[in-house]
Order: structure tokens, then sequence, then C-alpha cells
């Protein structure tokens, strides 16, 4: 675990297994060779996480990604108007969260918290960062696919937005 991260309670490591198969369907990773999604995987490592742990949280600093093998993950921000915070995505099997933190190395917008038992890849942004300078081929690919992921998030909630605004304003 990062320095910033291993103070987790329910977060322990645990040997990789044979995830290439689902990297390779993956939105982040996709458009990889078998060759280049077997170096992601060697830096990646396996963790797994209790249900109603909290993986990162926001406004703490980012060190890292996770890439979800199994369980759910719930993406949540505070309330401007007190401690209370609100859900406003669901990460599953296949997905990565925490990847602005490598896109901008700003702290955390929101805090991830798992939803039952989760087993993740985390890839720390230093390793990745690596990775992706020695084969610009896949820091183009990752980057690229990072910016759909991304855009996409954004749109959708641009729509929630214009939808929230609209039941005010109308």
């Amino acid at each position: 675990m990062s320095d910033s991260e291993t103070s987790n309670p329910g977060a322990s490591a645990a040997p990789g297994s044979g995830n290439h198969d689902l990297l390779k369907r993956s939105q982040v990773f996709t458009g990889l060779s078998d060759e280049q999604l077997t170096r992601v995987l060697a830096i990646g490592e396996t963790c797994s996480f209790e249900e109603n742990c909290v993986i990162v949280e926001e406004d703490k600093q980012g060190v890292d990604c996770f890439f979800v093998l199994d369980g759910r993950v719930d993406i949540e921000i505070r309330s401007p108007f007190g401690s209370a915070t609100q859900k406003i995505a669901t990460i599953k099997r296949g997905e990565m969260f925490g990847e602005l933190s490598l896109v901008d190395g700003f702290l955390r917008s929101a805090t991830a918290r798992t939803s039952d038992a989760v087993e993740a890849l985390q890839f720390t942004n230093a390793k990745l960062e690596e990775l992706m300078e020695d084969d610009p081929r896949i820091g183009f690919t990752i980057m690229r696919n990072l910016a759909n992921v991304l855009s996409s998030r954004i749109r959708n909630t641009n729509m929630k937005l214009r939808n929230a605004l609209s039941d005010i304003l109308y």
C-alpha cells in the first residue's frame, strides 16, 4: 500500500492472479497488446479490502489508482453543508478509480468506500508513469483511454446537473 493509504483498516495484500483478460476488456487498458498488458500487470499489487473500508479519502493526496477485480466501490463526496456524504457513482469489476491523481496530481476529489468486499489492483502513479515513459505506446494508449473515460464521466455529470437544475428551476 502507498504511504498515504497504508492505514486503511481492512486492507491486505494478496498474491496476484491471472487478470489479463479482465484488463484487456476494460476501458482503460483496451488496445494494449498481450505483452503490454503483462507489463502493466507486473507493476500492479493485488489488494483486498473489507466491506465499508475507505480506500481513498477526499482532499487527501493521491499517489495511486485502483482497478477493481471483484466487488463494488462507492464514490462519495462531502456535502458543502455539513459532514454528510453523497454517493455519486459506483465502480464495479473491470473499472478504475483514483485515476485523476495520475492525470493531475491534485488532492482526491472524492472518497472511495467499498460497498462489499473488494479485490483490486493497486498501481502507484510513479510506477505507471515510469512504465508509460519507458514505452510511449503504452503511455499513449492508457492516457487516451483515460481521457475517454473521464470525458464520459464529465458528460454524465453534466447531464445529472442539468436534470437537477431543471427540477429546481422549473
